[in-house]
């Protein structure tokens, strides 16, 4: 046992961390709020590590250091790389930056352009050895590439007080699923990603997406609350 958690949430930590597991319990930034909860509770990290399997503590100060970014981009970081997610890896990288701008700024270039872990240590490298500004410091990145691929998003807000409160009481898996479902109700067609936070929601998609949010760029965000709050009464 680990102090100050349950041990629902030790069991939810282990399915979660060192698993190849398509579908875990928890998201990085949901362990790294339980391995938070442990340490305020007298736990060390080398303590954490052990019970969770973890190779050594640096590893969990690298999940609780998750927590440093802004709370309006923690519902995108994801176990692995993949289409509107912030790898760990990657968003750990992010969480090194001081200036919270910068950390957001970060983020979304990473959606946008699916920057690799290699490419977002290179872009924070770049920004904390210079006085590049972030947005110089990405385009840099990207000429390194042989070829930029660009991606379409959509961060808007969950608006109702209610769908807010009812959100915040679900994982982030479960948030995800009602985006998911918006998504392919709405817009079926489209290619389409994101993940849902209790206020926030980013959609990424490609060049067909693009086009919807230019056409309905005034309406989406109305759209997906009517939605979301639709699938809520059910």
């Amino acid at each position: 046992m680990l102090p100050g958690l349950s041990s629902d949430e030790l069991k939810n930590l282990l399915l979660s961390i060192g698993t190849h597991r398509g579908k875990r319990s928890l998201s990085p930034p949901e362990a790294a709020l339980l391995f938070r909860k442990a340490i305020a509770a007298g736990a060390s990290t080398s303590e954490c590590a052990k019970a969770v399997q973890l190779e050594g503590p640096t590893w969990v100060a690298r999940f609780v250091k998750l927590l440093d970014l802004p709370s309006d981009v923690l519902h995108l970081v994801d176990w692995g790389r993949r289409s509107g997610s912030v790898a760990f890896t990657s968003a750990s990288e992010v969480s090194r930056l001081q200036d919270t701008e910068d950390q957001r700024r970060a983020m979304e270039a990473t959606l946008k352009h699916d920057l690799s872990s290699s490419e977002v240590r290179q872009l924070v490298q770049l920004r904390t050895r210079s006085t590049k500004g972030i947005d110089q410091c990405v385009a840099e990145v990207l000429k390194m590439r042989p070829q930029v691929e660009v991606r379409h998003i959509f961060v808007g807000a969950v608006i109702n007080d209610r769908v807010q409160a009812r959100l915040r009481t679900q994982t982030q898996h479960e948030r995800d699923a009602y985006l998911s479902r918006v998504c392919r109700e709405k817009w079926p067609a489209v290619k389409l990603s994101g993940h849902l936070g209790a206020e926030r929601f980013t959609l990424v998609g490609d060049k067909e997406f693009g086009v919807v949010v230019a056409a309905r760029k005034n309406v989406l965000q109305q759209q997906v609350n009517d939605a979301l709050e639709g699938i809520l009464k059910e």
